[in-house]
């Protein structure tokens, strides 16, 4: 019997990517480029902001079109969106089949097969109480160099504006037999480096072991040559997870920790558990235990009284670590959430001001460190041809870098290699193999 093709159209974070692949596993389907030639097409949405919404939304309308001129496709949408409107998603859009929240995916093989066998059953499975949640492994394309592994489902931290707890429920962690076993079958199919993904990934802990423990288990893993993980928690930062990280010879010299504001009294409104002193602690931990260590951080402007002492607190921290990266955005308000019920936030335009400052001087400083590293030699898993010239290939630094390698041939994919960074853009550095 011929797989039925699935068209997914991804939203959001490497969660939602990662639970695209596990929809085509569960499903055991083809998955295509295009929706045209699809027989399922599936969102997968994302509910962190309000503008993500409403691409979701529109895109299922988009293929309504596609349905009119093919009876017989199947439309439905996953994810967080799916499972913060559910009926009203149905109601307002009659031609989508079916809405899946995050935590139904090892149902989806029954929801296929009930809307072919009985074509008016449009099923919402948005349901927390799923039993064996993590029981699909994700499509994992063979050869590909890299891959990810969900360790964690949901959350408990309870930030005023985070829809994640609405959304994907209260903190699952996964057991450490079922993590390593995923990993070496995705290192059977070709995976060199893998990232670890949970929304606070580093309070993990199962059966009295913690994080760090982890960590010291996935080092052992023949085949595996590079450990990311994301997103950590900074109160959860541990002087054993830094102790682990620093002796663990696989995990990557980058760590990916949202501080989302420099002013203790807006972290406090945002109910974040940290003060700036705490986060500044651990950083300067990190990097006497780890002196390359690269940074990158989340950052929300405009939230709940935030005042322009409060921007410029945010703004000081960023000029005195230099996060390598800095993903920045504008409040928005989400339901379900605490934030919803707070009395006022900042006018759109002035944090869309102080957006566009933050983010013109973080662009200044990431180029300024990418500019610094010219002249210098890295080790860079090479894991596909170039986006900017198909002549060449891209990899990675263990600081999460992209670097374009020019005069490499194509059988070098999957390898690590020793470039000098010959220069710098805002995004990507390029290299020579030495």
């Amino acid at each position: 019997m011929k797989k039925q093709s699935v068209f997914i159209e991804t939203y959001g974070c490497q969660m939602n990517e990662y639970d695209s692949d596990r929809i085509i596993n569960a499903l055991q389907a083809e998955p295509v480029d295009s929706p045209n030639t699809a027989d399922v097409i599936i969102i997968n949405t994302c509910a962190i902001r309000e503008k993500a919404d409403h691409k979701a939304v529109s895109a299922v309308g988009r293929y309504n079109k596609l349905k009119k001129n093919n009876p017989n496709l199947i439309i439905g949408m996953s994810g967080c969106v799916a499972q913060l409107y559910g009926k009203k998603l149905l109601k307002d859009m009659p031609y989508l089949d079916f809405v899946m929240g995050p935590r139904g995916i090892p149902k989806i093989p029954k929801i296929i097969d009930d809307i072919r066998s009985e074509h008016k059953q449009r099923p919402l499975e948005t349901s927390m109480d799923v039993q064996d949640i993590f029981d699909v492994t994700p499509y994992h394309k063979k050869g590909k160099i890299s891959g990810f592994v969900s360790i964690q489902q949901g959350c408990n931290k309870k930030c005023a504006y985070c829809i994640v707890p609405t959304t994907r429920g209260s903190e699952i962690n996964r057991p450490l037999d079922e993590i390593i076993f995923e990993s070496q079958e995705l290192v059977k199919q070709g995976a060199k480096e893998l990232t670890y993904i949970g929304q606070t990934v580093n309070s993990w802990k199962h059966s009295k072991m913690r994080f760090n423990n982890l960590l010291d288990h996935l080092q052992e893993i023949n085949g595996l040559e590079r450990i990311r993980f994301t997103t950590s928690f900074p109160k959860d930062i541990s002087d054993k997870m830094i102790s682990s990280m620093k002796n663990n010879n696989k995990v990557c010299r980058q760590l990916h920790l949202p501080v989302q504001s420099g002013s203790n009294r807006v972290l406090r409104e945002m109910r974040r558990t940290y003060s700036i002193e705490w986060y500044k602690d651990r950083i300067q931990k990190l990097k006497d235990a780890i002196p390359d260590l690269a940074l990158s951080t989340d950052i929300i402007v405009g939230f709940g009284s935030e005042k322009e002492d409060d921007f410029e607190s945010t703004m000081n921290l960023i000029r005195e670590i230099e996060f390598d990266t800095v993903y920045s955005f504008k409040y928005s308000v989400r339901p379900g959430t605490p934030g919803e019920n707070m009395e006022s936030h900042v006018p759109d335009e002035i944090a869309s001001e102080w957006l566009s400052v933050l983010q013109a001087e973080q662009k200044e400083i990431t180029l300024k460190k990418n500019i610094e590293k010219i002249g210098s030699n890295f080790n860079v898993l090479l894991e596909g041809f170039s986006k900017q010239n198909n002549k060449d290939l891209f990899g990675r630094t263990t600081h999460n870098k992209v670097v374009n390698v020019k005069n490499v041939d194509q059988s070098f994919i999957g390898k690590t290699v020793r470039v000098k960074i010959t220069n710098a853009m805002q995004n990507s550095l390029v290299g020579e193999i030495i």
